[in-house]
């Protein structure tokens, strides 16, 4: 059982259970397997994350819903704020009562921002999770190498990479002549 479903099942869900009722909306950052993931409580009792919670467009992230009855039978991912289907229908973990999860690649054509898309429970709970989107970096890298990862042409390095070969060679020839001409005296 992965930690965070385990965090979620023994102690989170109560005590975000316990929070949300308190404070009428409840977040808590939970920090499993050295990555950060947001669980998310709502006022009906149920709790969500996503991992990554920062993602690329046509990345793959993974939804979990926690819901509030541990008798749930199953839960929807609502996917139309992400440019998805509107009804995804999440699987039911195994070895953990009320959770389900999703994963959905992301369309590359999603634009950068935050995104909380709902889930919901069939028990009548819901919660959503907060993903952000970053835009993918561009393209390019270090002007270095056989000019196939260089961002510039015409640059000159390939004039003075000729120009130290050359001198290299030169450099060369002329030690070798300088044995040759000693061994032979």
């Amino acid at each position: 059982m992965r930690p965070i479903r385990q965090f979620a099942v023994s102690a989170g869900l109560s005590t975000l259970l316990f929070s949300s009722a308190a404070a009428g909306i409840g977040a808590v950052f939970v920090a499993a397997a050295g990555s950060a993931k947001a669980a998310v409580a709502s006022p009906g009792g149920a709790a969500a994350t996503v991992t990554p919670s920062t993602a690329t467009p046509g990345s793959s992230v993974t939804f979990q819903v926690f819901c509030a009855s541990l008798d749930a039978s199953s839960a929807t991912l609502l996917g139309t704020v992400l440019g998805l289907p509107q009804q995804i229908p999440m699987n039911k973990e195994s070895g953990v009562a009320g959770a389900f999860s999703a994963t959905v690649t992301l369309p590359q054509s999603i634009k950068p921002g935050t995104f909380m898309p709902d889930m919901d429970c069939s028990d009548g709970s819901s919660a959503a999770a907060t993903l952000k989107v970053t835009p993918i970096p561009s393209p390019g890298g270090a002007p270095t190498g056989d000019g196939s990862t260089s961002t510039q042409t015409n640059s000159g390095l390939a004039a003075a990479g000729l120009a130290m070969a050359g001198a290299g060679a030169l450099t060369g020839g002329i030690a070798l002549r300088r044995k040759l001409a000693a061994k032979h005296r």
